[in-house]
């Protein structure tokens, strides 16, 4: 397909930004199967009979388009036939379809809107929702395959339309808020991997870097070598450093010795170098690695080498001498009288270097060999660098010849000439190459950062990868264990959540109100945040130090008081499920197979939501073991994990929801809707995340949380360079008691952000158990000392995700 015309369009001061001119060409590209565009858009070639209709016919999801209205009519000759469909409104369908033979004054095929067979599309992509999805706002098709003007025409493109979001990464997903400033958004850049691979012949790589895409393009690069052995790197390489100038891309360049054995009196050809060179997005992919090797390959027949190169037995031959420097002037003259002919009994030295092979622009030089350097074997060689452009795949320009003869009079300078004449040029893979329609399909594609940080507020990075644009997306993950904390910025799984992520981007938080036995306060611990995105370098490291403030969510004191503290009876009524968590909906949940018992001690309450989206929830509840020398539990406790979307940032949907309490009958279902009505959200730094997307009173918004509220905050010493210095009124040391359980957290492996070229890599191993001593920085009004306990660890990723209540039921069964 070819992009006729293509429109960025945004809403904020300067976004329209002159740098991003250059990117938009390839930016937003859609692709359709060749053989199916064959089987029904071309067919035959001609058609002698189309639907026709008498007038537009019109139509919407109510009130169907009547296509028995355009009947299946004869042509007057053997035509194509015209039909287009113009969505007024995408999201009601409301379309308008026609349909006829295409007359004869649209034959003038000159112009592109006349083209006697096309598919012309005219879609959108909305970049701050799923880049993969896209809308079509008009289809007009010229065809001549038989009943090609069907009324499923239209769907059936659809189905076949295939969007390439890799190419969008300059793009921003959000409006940019006014207050971002700091946070610039990434230069326009070419990425292409970054790899170096050694008798590897298929080098797999997911490391990419990006670059000044106006002074670098993308290359594969395969370097064999005498003994067998091969390199290959997956590279930027500098605009200007090769000896010509590249004017075209893509292409392939080889680098080939044609060599005489004195052995075996046999002529074979070797090749030394191949390049492939491109500069778009990743074009550079390692699925093109094993169709570099014999892509093209540069042959001289026997006959012409044994006349003009090979020793014909006479001890002398004559041989051009350039005893300065060079001599330069073009294919057709050179002042050969620069360098006079003298007697040579060594091997004459030839080299014919271009300036510019498309001008015929080039350097001469000759020399007979001295005998201390004197060859000891291949003293009958040719050298030959030649390159091809993808716009002339079957014409090879030749930027360098060097031969090593002993025939006489073989450094005459029509001696080049005859070889471009006599070259043979042999090609294997070089379409799935140099054509980017036959080249291997490869699935979109999506670029993250990929660094490992520990207490490192910054989290400064220069390492990426690339993965799979419909399985994986990029993130930013903060966890928090009292003063410590790691940070990774990774691309995760599509399906790694436990809810899935109906939308991009997104922040996660995962907090504990906890209440303070000695003070008689409740203060809010952040345990994990989470930033997810899905276009390329969206996870940048820039915005980690603003992580921790993006949202917190909050209860009122009053509340906790009332359903979580409780009046200090010392039994208390709670449900008990021993088997299993009980599933229903908000509105229905069969809570008669978790009877009410009395309990003496801690009652566990879990709310975990499959979809939130639609109340789907599974419910448990048992009364803890009492505490003992093996764990230790917080009395009173709630656990909220929270998700926000770009699209409604003022409205957190709760992903699950613990409760540790001894208020009385605080286990029942009921508590969890009480939750959600009194759940209020301090939204802080989102807007760096979310963008400016959000509109104030929209409906089913979760209640900002006043100025000042009663619930304490707990606050993580990140002092950085780029954020605000807070006013903090002290700082107060907590000693943490966790259950003697232990919890390990899953390994974490990472590289460690690495140069461009020649990596170092080694493997960060991150081991995080539950139980730890703490200092945290507490915003109070007035000192205190408290005993609190650390939450075991969040259930952001599938792997993470098993109920405490099961872990305590564990121990128990240890226990006892």
């Amino acid at each position: 397909m070819k992009t006729k015309r293509i429109v960025y369009g945004c809403d904020w001061n300067y976004c329209n930004e002159y740098s991003l001119i250059s990117l938009l060409p390839d930016s937003f590209k859609l692709t359709m199967n060749k053989k199916w565009l064959n089987e029904n858009i071309y067919g035959n070639g001609s058609v002698h009979a189309c639907h026709t209709c008498s007038n537009e016919m019109c139509g919407n999801r109510r009130h169907h388009i009547n296509y028995d209205q355009c009947a299946f009519a004869s042509c007057n000759n053997p035509t194509t036939c015209s039909l287009y469909n113009v969505w007024h409104d995408v999201e009601t369908d409301e379309l308008c379809y026609q349909s006829e033979c295409t007359k004869s004054v649209l034959i003038g095929e000159s112009s592109e809107d006349n083209q006697k067979y096309k598919v012309q599309v005219e879609a959108i992509v909305y970049l701050s929702q799923n880049r993969s999805n896209f809308e079509i706002w008009k289809l007009n098709i010229n065809c001549a395959a038989h009943d090609c003007t069907r009324s499923s025409i239209f769907q059936e493109v659809k189905g076949q339309i295939k969007n390439d979001i890799t190419k969008l990464m300059a793009f921003p997903a959000v409006r940019l808020s006014t207050t971002a400033s700091n946070v610039q958004s990434i230069q326009p850049t070419l990425s292409c991997y970054e790899c170096a691979c050694y008798n590897d012949p298929a080098c797999t790589c997911n490391i990419v870097q990006p670059f000044d895409a106006s002074l670098s393009y993308c290359t594969i690069v395969r370097v064999n070598f005498e003994s067998g052995h091969f390199t290959v790197d997956l590279e930027h390489i500098n605009r200007n450093s090769t000896r010509v100038h590249i004017r075209k891309f893509p292409f392939l360049l080889a680098e080939e010795s044609i060599l005489y054995n004195e052995t075996t009196k046999e002529w074979t050809t070797r090749t030394n170098i191949l390049v492939y060179g491109c500069n778009w997005h990743l074009c550079n992919h390692p699925s093109l690695v094993t169709l570099l090797p014999n892509s093209f390959k540069m042959t001289l027949s026997d006959e012409w080498l044994n006349e003009n190169i090979l020793d014909n037995g006479t001890s002398m031959r004559a041989c051009h001498e350039c005893p300065g420097a060079p001599t330069c002037g073009t294919i057709d003259f050179i002042d050969a009288s620069r360098c006079p002919i003298h007697s040579c009994n060594t091997t004459c030295v030839v080299s014919d270097l271009f300036d510019d092979p498309s001008t015929g622009e080039l350097c001469y030089e000759s020399y007979c060999s001295s005998t201390e350097a004197e060859l000891t074997e291949y003293q009958h060689r040719v050298e030959l660098e030649g390159i091809i452009y993808g716009d002339q795949p079957d014409i090879v320009e030749l930027w360098e010849i060097d031969l090593y003869c002993r025939a006489d009079d073989c450094s005459r300078p029509e001696l080049f000439n005859e070889i471009r004449e006599n070259l043979t040029l042999e090609t294997e893979n070089i379409t799935l190459l140099l054509d980017n329609s036959s080249q291997p399909i490869v699935e979109p594609q999506i670029i993250c950062y990929d660094c490992f940080c520990y207490d490192d507020p910054n989290c400064t990075c220069d390492k990426y990868t690339v993965s799979s644009a419909l399985s994986s997306y990029c993130t930013i993950i903060r966890e928090n264990y009292g003063e410590d904390f790691f940070i990774a910025l990774e691309h995760i799984n599509r399906n790694s959540t436990r809810v899935y992520i109906r939308e991009f981007p997104y922040l996660l938080v995962e907090e504990s109100i906890i209440y303070d036995e000695k003070t008689g306060w409740w203060f809010t611990r952040n345990n994990i945040v989470v930033f997810g995105c899905n276009w390329d370098y969206c996870n940048d490291p820039r915005l980690v130090p603003y992580l921790p403030n993006s949202f917190q969510m909050r209860l009122p004191e009053t509340w906790l008081n009332s359903n979580v503290l409780g009046n200090g009876e010392p039994a208390r009524n709670c449900h008990e499920c021993p088997d299993a968590p009980q599933c229903g909906t908000n509105d229905f949940l069969d809570i008669s197979r978790c009877p009410i018992h009395s309990c003496n001690t801690t009652c566990l309450v879990s709310d975990t939501f499959d979809d939130p989206l639609t109340g789907e929830q599974c419910y448990q509840s048992f009364c803890a073991p009492p505490d003992s020398e093996f764990f230790t539990i917080d009395p009173h406790r709630v656990e909220l994990e929270g998700v926000i979307y770009a699209r409604h940032p003022r409205k957190v949907e709760l992903w699950e929801i613990d409760v540790f309490c001894r208020a009385d009958d605080c286990s029942r279902p009921e508590i969890f809707k009480e939750i959600r009505q009194h759940l209020c959200v301090d939204l802080g730094d989102y807007t760096l995340f979310l963008g400016n997307t959000s509109t104030v009173g929209q409906d089913n918004d979760t209640t900002i949380c006043p100025a000042t509220t009663t619930t304490k905050t707990t606050t993580l010493i990140t002092t950085t360079s780029t954020t605000a210095t807070a006013t903090i009124s002290m700082t107060t040391t907590f000693t943490t008691t966790t259950f003697r359980i232990t919890t390990p957290r899953p390994t974490t492996s990472r590289t460690t952000p690495s140069a461009i070229v020649n990596t170092t890599t080694s493997a960060t191993s991150a081991s995080v158990t539950s139980g730890t001593t703490s200092k945290v920085e507490q915003t109070t009004t007035a000192p205190y000392e408290t005993t609190t306990t650390a939450k075991s660890s969040p259930s952001t990723y599938i792997a993470y995700d098993i109920l405490l209540p099961f872990l305590l039921l564990v121990s128990l069964i240890n226990l006892y």
